[in-house]
């Protein structure tokens, strides 16, 4: 996925994405990712992995009604990369952005 996927970036996210040909029952898997050479203590990075995991639940509903409907399957990436701790809302934000974006790229 990361050597021939797609990819966009909403600072401070950036989302990796492949359409793949096998359509499981899932229509969108996904892996969030905080790496430690931007956060290195493993409790701010768990923080934000909670916060984007949080926000990405609430809005993902969309984007897999879309895939459904064209029976497709995703897989996407959300990668952190930012040095410092954003609050939730921002982070809500910036999730919507990259769902709302990646719905109009499909």
């Amino acid at each position: 996925m990361f050597s021939n996927g797609k990819s966009f970036v909403v600072e401070p996210i950036r989302l990796v994405w492949k359409l793949e040909d096998d359509s499981d029952e899932v229509p969108i898997k996904s892996i969030i990712v905080v790496p430690k050479k931007k956060l290195k203590l493993a409790a701010s990075r768990n923080m934000v992995r909670r916060r984007m995991k949080e926000a990405y639940r609430l809005h993902k509903s969309e984007l897999e009604s879309l895939l459904k409907s064209k029976d497709i399957q995703l897989n996407i990436a959300i990668i952190y990369q930012k040095e410092e701790i954003l609050s939730y809302n921002t982070i809500e934000e910036k999730i919507k952005l990259i769902l709302g974006r990646l719905s109009e790229d499909l």
